[in-house]
């Protein structure tokens, strides 16, 4: 059954290269994405990552921070992608997710500067399980589940969570494209909250 599967795969995985990414629908290349594609994730990305970051940077008129929006966005799309798209285009979910990070990241600010009590959400970081292990006021225990990461996976959280460096110039420093650094932050992600899950017990 397996070897079965993997012929499918492959055969999927083929018909897919033979028909240019580029003139993919958004519908098709969501569905490819959630089947694992990474170059599905990746023509997306390069679609829409500039126009997003225009837009968010209209509400908080910083284009670094508005680049910090954009990443934050492409991740929740990786993390739970949309299940209806208007006329098979993703533009309008993409761009509303934009608008309320935007405006909650603003929002932040302001408070930040100020110091005044703004009513906003309580921001939540639902991608990542770094708030929740450091929560535990255990960093002993976070280096020893990033240290058992994969190495492809290990070097994208080192990079970006102990040195700060954006997702442009990791992929910069790994020769990747930044799809695909997005891609295996998630993905480091997904098997952090899978290890913390089967060492919070012991605890």
């Amino acid at each position: 059954m397996d070897a079965i599967n993997h012929i499918l795969d492959s055969a999927a995985v083929q018909a897919r290269q033979e028909k240019s990414y580029a003139d993919a629908t958004d519908r098709q290349l969501v569905t490819w994405m959630c089947e694992g594609d990474t170059a599905a994730f990746e023509e997306i990305f390069s679609r829409y990552e500039v126009r997003l970051v225009a837009y968010a940077a209209r509400y908080i008129n910083s284009i670094d921070l508005a680049k910090d929006v954009c990443q934050e966005v492409f991740l929740k799309l990786i993390a739970k992608p949309p299940t209806v798209l208007i006329y098979d285009n993703l533009g309008p979910w993409l761009f509303r997710v934009t608008r309320n990070l935007a405006i909650d990241k603003r929002r932040r600010r302001k408070f930040e500067v100020s110091g005044e009590d703004v009513d906003m959400p309580e921001a939540k970081d639902e991608l990542s399980p770094f708030q929740t292990l450091s929560s535990q006021n255990d960093a002993r225990v976070i280096r020893k589940l990033v240290q058992e990461l994969p190495p492809e996976l290990r070097e994208i959280v080192e990079l970006r969570v102990d040195g700060g460096v954006s997702f442009k110039d990791i992929a910069t420093i790994l020769d990747i494209p930044q799809g695909t650094a997005l891609w295996r932050m998630h993905r480091a992600i997904e098997v952090l909250r899978q290890q913390w899950r089967n060492y919070e017990p012991k605890l």
